[in-house]
């Protein structure tokens, strides 16, 4: 038995409309503009391309989510094609349809839907290009045709769309101009970043991604390029790999050009740094060029030295944080007073905190749990893969009680579960882990609660207490 909800009557009447294309084309002169956005949907949906081009040639809104409707293909499928071709005609036309009204063309897949044809929040970001007219007080859309897109430059159909988008804008100069408020960067050597910068406006571009095939030498090359994203919010670096062959003094050069960028990042609220080998050792440098305060701040998979460890609390931009991430970060032999001193500091403001296999220790716990019962905002907690004991973990919940606002806590199973060799011990970890969720329930009401295991050394995946199956690497021991 199916589980799709019953088709509404638009939806029927829609359905039968586009059987006779020729029918469809006549009737919408006289349909209710209303009823246009799910038409279009249908007959793109259905390859209707007469249909599909008579709808979008008199467009009777100012925007056209055509994201949410383009599939999730990796080349640019037929449909996009026909209506990208529609608007190119209405473009270098001097006298457009009475009723046409575009002046966006969001070709975003995310955060939209096939309805969303009037200006919202979503589009603040965008510049105002409307203006009034003086004799009726209506406002006129001018152009050129603002086309959105987020660019994810990683596979051949992201890199023909980009490339369609370009010779579109070469071919009707001063008709379009194109938008990217996000940017995720794969593939370096497969791009012309110079002509990026010429046709698409970086400074609007709010969020930035460089990924595992980004070199350090391609930092370096990408460089001048952030002080045009004036907007950027959410700056992200994850596997920068560092070449084979490069002098240290090479490497500060390449740091120092990069860092002195981030300085010009006034509207920066997220810093996210996963496995970046190339910058350990200057973390001190790249969070001391971060001038704004940030709400959301992530160093995972990263080897912190002690000097980094113990300067990272002093630095003004996370004096003020909404979320703190230190996934994978080994803080065994580190000191717990940077991150007690975080905590202090992010205790008005905190809402999700994640430790996640930072492999602490109970000495390291009590030493930053009068700081973490502070955290009076917090709603997400992510304790997994530290080594605490059953009583040190019971002082834990004890300490949370007065956090209310828990909605997820991710707790380790407790080191007093598995025996000599490190392997969970079943029937202790069920006695240890009801034990402690009983213990929750008498303090307060708990939201969703979830005790895990260490990492299996040989398939790296993690337990969860009567949510998952134990991995076949430990099932012997089941």
């Amino acid at each position: 038995m199916s589980n799709k909800p019953p088709l509404t009557l638009q939806e029927l009447a829609g359905q039968n409309l586009l059987r006779n294309e020729a029918l469809a084309i006549i009737t919408l002169e006289n349909l209710p503009t209303i009823f246009l956005p799910l038409l279009l949907k249908q007959a793109y949906d259905g390859n209707h391309f007469k249909v599909l081009r008579t709808i979008v040639s008199s467009w009777p809104f100012p925007r056209l989510p055509l994201g949410a409707l383009k599939k999730r293909t990796p080349y640019l499928e037929t449909q996009l094609q026909v209506v990208l071709e529609e608007i190119d005609k209405l473009l270098i036309q001097e006298v457009r349809p009475r009723h046409f009204m575009l002046s966006v063309l969001d070709l975003r897949s995310v955060g939209q839907s096939y309805s969303d044809v009037w200006p919202r929040s979503m589009d603040d970001w965008l510049p105002k290009t409307t203006q009034e007219d003086p004799c009726c007080s209506k406002t006129l859309m001018t152009y050129p045709l603002k086309v959105v897109v987020n660019l994810h430059l990683k596979d051949r159909g992201q890199s023909r769309l980009f490339s369609y988008l370009v010779q579109w804008s070469d071919r009707r100069k001063g008709l379009l101009q194109l938008y990217c408020k996000e940017l995720q960067i794969w593939s370096p050597f497969h791009q012309n970043y110079r002509r990026l910068s010429q046709k698409v406006n970086l400074e609007y571009v709010e969020t930035l991604g460089l990924h595992s095939s980004c070199s350090s030498s391609f930092l370096r090359y990408f460089a001048p390029y952030l002080r045009q994203m004036r907007n950027l919010r959410k700056f992200v670096l994850s596997n920068i790999r560092e070449e084979n062959v490069i002098s240290p003094e090479k490497r500060r050069r390449i740091i120092t050009r990069f860092t002195l960028q981030i300085l010009k990042l006034e509207s920066l609220k997220m810093l996210h740094l996963d496995a970046v080998c190339f910058l350990e050792g200057y973390l001190d440098q790249l969070l001391g060029s971060v001038k704004t305060s940030l709400d959301d701040l992530a160093v995972t998979h990263y080897n912190l030295s002690v000097s980094e460890w113990n300067h990272l609390s002093e630095f003004p931009c996370v004096s003020q944080l909404q979320k703190l991430s230190l996934e994978n970060v080994r803080l065994t032999d580190l000191s717990p007073e940077p991150l007690r001193v975080l905590l202090v500091k992010a205790e008005p403001t905190l809402v999700a905190l994640d430790l996640e296999d930072c492999h602490l220790k109970d000495v390291q716990l009590y030493a930053i749990l009068p700081a973490l019962s502070r955290c009076s905002k917090l709603t997400n907690f992510s304790f997994y893969g530290n080594q605490i004991s059953r009583s040190a973990m019971k002082d834990l919940l004890h300490h949370t009680a007065r956090l209310i606002h828990l909605k997820l806590e991710l707790y380790p199973v407790p080191q007093d579960s598995y025996d000599y060799s490190g392997t969970p011990h079943m029937q202790r970890m069920q006695q240890h882990c009801d034990e402690l969720m009983n213990l929750l329930k008498t303090i307060r009401e708990p939201g969703r609660v979830f005790f895990g295991t260490d990492r299996c050394d040989q398939c790296s995946n993690r337990y969860i207490y009567n949510k998952t199956v134990m991995c076949d690497c430990r099932r012997s021991y089941y």
